[in-house]
């Protein structure tokens, strides 16, 4: 049988934490209203404490008090291990959630220390508290690693040092075996002194950052170097007769300091860091847009540059070698698929007198109208272009025959009809003049089938203009 132990006579060292706090979640209204509730709910735990302390006899006033202690203690845990818990549930960041862990086991640790445990006990195993008690006083230890080692990998601390904190969460099954196999005495100091080690460890640890980040390494740094000078003072004071005769040093230094202000100070580096990232985030947010916006810029820019390389800056239909090169493609398809293909070639009749009588500007009018006329009557499958000049050409693709001349006359009784009256010049008269070639399944290149069209156009000026002209 396992002796029992009485854990409240055992000097338990100091632990505490550090951690990079989550990025702010989105529901920043709800968390002060649950804030005001866990306050409000540890006032209920903690008033009846309070009410016994009023009322009790001064011989038991100690003990009312260092009970007291330990149900401020647990409600003040549980106040930080809730919004712990709410903050890993909210942004799911590994340190909130080994943060939780440690803050868990420590309150844990306080229950069992104010003797909450024992009475929820079965009967059958009336050592069960204070194994519980044993156990939690070890995982305190093996918590408080876990989550430094989390820590510090934001500053990428030297690998030998990384791998000693590894060593050092490796005692904690060692101890669990020991306490199993009877060597409970054994097991609780060889765990205080290894708390001492793990400190000390993790200071080295914390000077051996080869990298910065938020909170500064210098904060980190120093704050386990003062953990390392408070626990030293605690073990000084408590071989001082005279401070230890009238002082509870061990709960003191258990649950105050090592439990409940190092939380407490891990929690306001979580939210400052928490507030860091958010601020971090917004400012990648807007650097975002920034270069999305750039980027919409320099997209827009580029298909305006490759449009004004493509159109004609006058009339904006397909330019010359646009044009040449849309019809090559298009006389390529129709003659590997033995498909029906027509070629229209326009001159606008007078046009020089036009420009002499009106002047450029008058005729870069006409010009304009003149394209969109024909533009307009075109389908979207046809492609049309201005070749030079006043002169315009147009693939008719899947036509060819007499809907090829139907569409060649409706098209040039269109311009005839037409009202051009630029401003401060009447209506100009205008027509035009249409050339009409079509494939008629022979191998033939552009070149050729656009001279032919070109032939068949001034065969419809010298008819006398305003016609189309079909070439044989």
């Amino acid at each position: 049988m396992t002796p029992l132990i009485d854990w409240r006579n055992v000097d338990l060292p100091s632990e505490r934490w550090t951690g990079r706090p989550a990025p702010p979640a989105d529901c920043g209204r709800l968390r002060p209203w649950l804030s005001i509730l866990l306050f409000v709910a540890g006032i209920f735990f903690v008033r009846p404490a309070l009410a016994s302390d009023l009322i009790a006899s001064p011989t038991i006033l100690m003990e009312q008090r260092r009970d007291l202690l330990l149900t401020s203690f647990v409600t003040a845990m549980l106040f930080l291990l809730l919004w712990a818990i709410l903050n890993y549930v909210l942004d799911h960041l590994p340190e909130v959630g080994l943060f939780a862990i440690h803050l868990a086991t420590y309150t844990l640790f306080g229950i069992a220390a104010a003797g909450y445990l024992a009475p929820i006990c079965p009967v059958r195993f009336p050592h069960l508290a204070d194994s519980a008690y044993a156990i939690l006083y070890f995982a305190i230890n093996f918590t408080t690693v876990l989550f430094c080692r989390e820590l510090f990998k934001l500053y990428d601390p030297h690998p030998l040092s990384m791998r000693g904190l590894n060593l050092l969460m490796g005692a904690f099954p060692f101890l669990l075996v020991a306490f199993a196999l009877g060597f409970a005495g054994f097991a609780v100091s060889f765990n205080a002194v290894l708390i001492q080690l793990t400190w000390l460890a993790l200071a080295a640890t914390a000077v051996a950052f080869r990298e910065d980040d938020f909170p500064r390494r210098w904060i980190i740094r120093s704050f386990f170097v003062i953990v390392c000078l408070s626990n030293a003072a605690f073990w000084v004071a408590a071989r001082t007769g005279r401070i230890a005769s009238t002082t509870n040093l061990r709960d003191t230094q258990i649950l105050i300091v090592n439990g409940l202000a190092v939380s407490g100070f891990f929690i306001v580096i979580l939210k400052a860091r928490a507030l860091h990232a958010q601020r971090m985030a917004q400012q990648s947010y807007l650097d975002l847009l920034r270069v999305q916006k750039k980027f919409d810029i320099e997209r827009e820019l580029k298909r305006q540059a490759e449009l004004q390389a493509q159109t004609d800056y006058l009339t904006g239909v397909l330019n010359r070698r646009r044009f040449v090169e849309t019809a090559e493609n298009e006389l390529a398809r129709a003659m590997r698929y033995q498909r029906p293909l027509s070629l229209l070639m326009f001159d606008l009749d007078h046009f020089k007198m036009i420009n002499d009588t009106w002047g450029h500007a008058i005729g870069d009018v006409v010009l304009q109208e003149f394209s969109r006329l024909i533009r307009d009557a075109l389908r979207g499958a046809d492609i049309f272009g201005r070749t030079g000049g006043e002169e315009f050409a147009a693939i008719l693709v899947e036509t060819e025959g007499g809907a090829a001349a139907s569409v060649a006359q409706r098209l040039c009784a269109t311009v005839a009809d037409a009202v051009i009256s630029p401003p401060g010049a009447g209506r100009i008269p205008v027509t035009v003049s249409i050339g009409l070639t079509q494939l008629k399944g022979r191998g033939i290149s552009f070149d050729e089938l656009l001279n032919e069209a070109d032939q068949a156009m001034y065969k419809a000026k010298e008819a006398g203009r305003n016609r189309v002209s079909v070439s044989a």
